[in-house]
This record gives structure tokens, C-alpha cells and sequence, in this order.
């Protein structure tokens, strides 16, 4: 049998493909990686297991075809392709509507098509919007962000559309940090990572020091993925989350791993910058829990930087 990953080679994906080998339920299976280089990471290809038997299809999920050609002979969808860059998505909402909208759901029908057994949905809390409420799974969401509101309208339609047949499961991971073979820099932890790294100083928005948001050590977004496959699958969303941290716990980390980095304070706002906090506890109770830290994870990437400390 054969586990589809779509952006297989994104920051997520690199890792999970590099995790399903080792996994009982994914040993011995094909692994078939769909990705359309739109990040162009290549080297995402280099050093797989060679004990594991891969396949790579270069594509768009927007190309109905060839999505339905990946199909074959499929029993697990990780649905991980998207744009998904939030600030970025303000200035493509169009593109970010067909990617994580249209383009996810095209992806969804035809793993139903294909008899696919179970179908993970990567979501994000990117749905919910700013509260000062712990948000549960039940919350009215909100999305502030083309890229949120295009993730939870496919999100939701896939929910609605479950009928039991083909297992299937949301998971609003938080925003993610650490190592991967796919590195992005576009989120708090890893840019910052970044920046002290190369001797630039952090620039933090006057005030947001206590602005709290949902932290996800990749390897434990990964974890939950794997989880997910007969564990979950009740058509059901659930929130996946490490820690609910302070923007301060965050420049802390990096500053105990990245000794003198200096930080600087500003009056301008950034896009996307939202407080909020999510609770883990349906997840949990289905066995589920997290395992590492904004620490640990700070001092892994400061490793990974090590020849600049």
C-alpha cells in the first residue's frame, strides 16, 4: 500500500516523511511525496531512509489529474500542501483561496473517490482569531488572515461532508517551531533563531510582550500526525498544542541560547500579530500529549547555528 503526503518537501512534510518509516502502522509501505517546489527545497529529497521504499510526483493540487493519479493504490493522506505564510497570504488572498481552499478539497474528494481508509487534514489555530477566552475546539472561529479563512472554509467542508467511510481528522496545530530538513523562517521562534544567530537584532512590537499564542515543537505537529491514524479519524477538528507562551518566554529562550543579542523595541505593528490561547484537552484525552519544549527546541536550533555562537 502506499501513504500520500502532499508539500511533502515544506517544513512539516520533510520531517514527517522522514518519520513514517520507523512507524508501525507506515513500515513497509510506499511513501509517494506530491510537491510543487514552489518553495524550492530540494535537498528535502536528500537522505531519506534507504531502507524505505519512496516516490516522488512533481504537481499542484490544483491539477485534478494528476492528484487523482497519486491516488493509486493510496490507503493515507497527509494533507499538508498549502500556502501558508500568513502575512505573505494578505498580499495573494486570491492564490492562498485556491491553494488552501479549492485545491485542498479537490484533494479531500478524491481521496474519498479512491477508497482512501484515512484522510489527515493539517490545520492550523490560525482559525480562531484574537480572544482573551481559552479556546476550545467548539469556539466560534474568526480568522484574521487570508490564509485562516481559507484553512477553515476547506476545514469545515471536509467536516461536513464526513460520513464515516473514510476516516478523517483536522488537527489545528499551533504555530510551529524548530529543526527540519525543510527550514522556514517565516514564523516568531525560528526567525528569531535566525536573526540572533546572525548577529541581528530582535525587533520585538512595543507592548506584545505578554501577547500569548499556541507553540508546537515540529517533531510533536509530527508526533500528532502520526497519531492520528486509528486513534482519531471521527471527522472531528482538534487543537495540538506544546505550550500557550508569552511572546517573552520566546525572546528568553533565545536569549539564554544566544548570549548578547541585542533587542530592540518598535512602535510599528506587525500583520498577524494576535494573542490568544488554546486548550489541548480533547486531544489529550484521547492519549494524545506533547513532549517538547520552547526551550528545547530554541537549543536545538541554536545548535543547528553553532559555527555563528
Amino acid at each position: 500500500m502506499v501513504t500520500l503526503v502532499t508539500g511533502g518537501l515544506g517544513y512539516l512534510g520533510s520531517r514527517l516523511i522522514r518519520e513514517l518509516p520507523d512507524h508501525p502502522r507506515f513500515s513497509g509501505e510506499t511513501i509517494r511525496i506530491l510537491d510543487n517546489y514552489r518553495q524550492p527545497r530540494f535537498h528535502a529529497l536528500w537522505d531519506l531512509p534507504t531502507y524505505a521504499d519512496y516516490e516522488f510526483v512533481e504537481g499542484d493540487i490544483r491539477d485534478e489529474e494528476l492528484v487523482e493519479a497519486a491516488m493509486e493504490d493510496v490507503d493515507t493522506v497527509f494533507h499538508l500542501a498549502a500556502v501558508t505564510n500568513a502575512p505573505e497570504t494578505f498580499d495573494i488572498p486570491e492564490k492562498t483561496w485556491e491553494v488552501n481552499h479549492e485545491g485542498a478539497l479537490s484533494v479531500y474528494r478524491l481521496a474519498r473517490e479512491a477508497d482512501v481508509d484515512e484522510f489527515v487534514n493539517v490545520s492550523t489555530c490560525s482559525v480562531y482569531g484574537q480572544t482573551t477566552e481559552e479556546i476550545t475546539e467548539e469556539f466560534e472561529c474568526d480568522p484574521e488572515s487570508p490564509y485562516g479563512e481559507a484553512k477553515l472554509a476547506a476545514e469545515q467542508e471536509m467536516l461536513g461532508e464526513y460520513d464515516g467511510a473514510m476516516g478523517l481528522t483536522a488537527l489545528r496545530l499551533g504555530t510551529v517551531y524548530g529543526w527540519t530538513t525543510g527550514m522556514r523562517f517565516d514564523t516568531v521562534v525560528d526567525k528569531f533563531a535566525l536573526l540572533a544567530a546572525t548577529g541581528e537584532p530582535l525587533t520585538v512590537y512595543e507592548g506584545a510582550e505578554d501577547q500569548r499564542r499556541p507553540y508546537l515543537h515540529v517533531q510533536d505537529a509530527v508526533r500528532s500526525m502520526l497519531f492520528a491514524p486509528g486513534n482519531l479519524g471521527d471527522g472531528e477538528a482538534y487543537n495540538v498544542v506544546g505550550q500557550n507562551g508569552r511572546l517573552q518566554d520566546v525572546v528568553d529562550a533565545i536569549v539564554k541560547h544566544f548570549p548578547g543579542v541585542e533587542v530592540g523595541y518598535t512602535e510599528v505593528e506587525h500583520l498577524n500579530q494576535l494573542s490568544y490561547i488554546v486548550s489541548d484537552e480533547k486531544i489529550s484525552s484521547h492519549g494524545f500529549e506533547t513532549a517538547y519544549t520552547l526551550d528545547q527546541g530554541v537549543a536545538e536550533l541554536a545548535d543547528k547555528f553553532r559555527a555563528f555562537r
